[in-house]
Order: C-alpha cells, then structure tokens, then sequence
C-alpha cells in the first residue's frame, strides 16, 4: 500500500473515532479545503473555518462518511466516499470524490468532487433557510 493511500484511510479512521488532535498530525496548518457548488459552504477555506461552518450548518444533526476506497501515489492521496447527512428533520446523501495534495506526510490542499452538484446545492441551501428561520 502507498503511504498516501495509508493516510487517507487513517484520516477515515481518526474521523470515526472523532480523534481530532490526530488529525492536527495528518493535517498541515494551512489546509485548504476547496468545496464546490452554490451553498454555504462552497469555496476555498482553511480546515478549521471549513469545519465551523459546517458545524453550523448542521446544528445537532449528523455527519457520516463511508470510505469506498482510497488511493495514493506520490503527491495525491483520492478517497472515494459516501456522505450522509441528517439535519434540522432533513436528510441527503452523495458521492464525493476528495483528491488531496500531500506535503510532508500531511495534507495541504484537498479538492471535493461530488456526483450530484444541483442535489446538494439544495439540501445545503434549505438547511441555512431552515436555521436562519429558527433563528427568527
């Protein structure tokens, strides 16, 4: 197995065990994390900015994500996943593609791909409507 492969699958596994000072090894300082589509959060943001805003937009909902593989070569570590999200009495799921650049034995950059742009657009639209609403 590649070591990048390797650390892909151990991000996965940090994440489940929800080992966040791990993943300060795994993750270099200045992560970014690009996600795409017309949401909330779409762009390009440090890790822990990425992770606020997500947090937020879940609220007590819950966040899974199932690895169907991984790859890696000397650059890239590509994890091919399954998303699922239960939030504010609303749920969706997807595939996602994540290919992530590798400096140092650490992620550095990480790029999101997923199967239904429009889909998820929507889901995560609805869910900040929903929490501005209750926030009202």
């Amino acid at each position: 197995m590649h070591p990048n492969e390797a650390l892909a699958r151990r991000e996965m596994e940090l994440l489940r065990a929800g080992d966040l000072e791990a993943l300060e090894d795994i993750y270099a300082p200045d992560l970014v994390i690009h996600y795409p589509g017309r949401n909330p959060l779409s762009g390009s943001h440090l890790v822990q900015e990425f992770l606020s805003r997500f947090e937020a937009l879940l609220g007590d909902g819950t966040l899974t994500r199932e690895l169907h593989d991984a790859l890696g070569s000397d650059d890239h570590a590509v994890q091919l996943l399954r998303v699922s999200v239960s939030a504010q009495g609303r749920s969706h799921s997807w595939n996602a593609v994540a290919v992530l650049h590798v400096r140092d034995r650490r992620f550095s950059e990480c790029w999101i791909h997923v199967d239904d742009q429009y889909a998820l657009d929507e889901f995560l639209n609805g869910l900040e409507e929903q929490g501005r609403e209750r926030a009202r």
